[in-house]
């Protein structure tokens, strides 16, 4: 009766073996590849401190940052020291009140998003003249 008893005890713990081997199989996590990223997801991605829809105005945008465009001036500026700010707008980029700063240093031209609600630097995007030129398909002639 003895033998039974562990007998069965050892084919019980096989049994859990077996089927958390099975279920650990089944329930690997997926791995990121170029097949299955979410083609939806934004580049850059940030979150400012205010978001807002895709359907506001610019007059409902300007009403909601807390930030005016010479503070955000400002900021991008003590950033990129030296620049001058050729651009600046308020944006909703991607549900994010952001001011979106050009600013142009020697050969290098710099877009820095600064948040519309507590003027934090969220993002510095930077290209040289030419590499600019040709995302904008212009020539060397323009």
């Amino acid at each position: 009766m003895k033998t039974w008893k562990k007998l069965f005890s050892i084919l019980a713990v096989a049994l859990i073996a077996v089927s958390a081997i099975a279920y650990a199989q089944t329930n690997t996590p997926t791995l990121t590849t170029s097949s299955n990223i979410n083609v939806d997801e934004q580049y850059p991605s940030y979150v400012s401190s205010i978001q807002v829809p895709a359907s506001y105005s610019d007059q409902q945008l300007v009403q909601l940052a807390k930030v005016n465009s010479t503070q955000a001036k400002e900021s991008a500026l003590s950033k990129v020291t030296g620049g001058t700010v050729t651009g600046i707008s308020l944006e909703n980029e991607n549900g994010n009140l952001v001011y979106s700063v050009q600013i142009t240093k020697g050969s290098t031209n710099y877009d820095v998003k600064i948040d519309a609600g507590n003027g934090n630097i969220l993002f510095i995007e930077q290209s040289t003249g030419n590499e600019e030129r040709a995302l904008e398909g212009s020539t060397a002639e323009d």
